[in-house]
């Protein structure tokens, strides 16, 4: 019998999928505030973890929580994020 989970496929992103390959494959927790650029606090995302509310898949490697880019991404969106298109002057 084996102890492997399978990983689910990635969801589909409607804006920030474009970032899909600038980033590196899994973002730990503790550095969710530095790819924000500040928007989003690790301890918010691990409230968000906690309410049932966070990414869909996450991972532990040794003591830190890791997301697939895919499913931060998908949780970004399902934040909120919006694409702001400036008038062109």
């Amino acid at each position: 019998m084996s102890n492997v989970t399978r990983i689910p496929d990635p969801p589909q992103l409607k804006v920030l999928g474009c970032f899909l390959g600038q980033l590196p494959p899994m973002i730990a927790r503790k550095e969710v505030k530095y790819f924000t650029g500040g928007a989003i606090s690790s301890k918010s995302v691990s409230n968000d973890d906690y309410l049932g509310n966070g990414p869909k898949f996450r991972m532990k490697m040794g003591d830190a929580v890791v997301y697939p880019t895919a499913f931060f991404l998908a949780y970004l969106e399902a934040k909120g994020v919006t694409l702001i298109v400036p008038p062109s002057l």
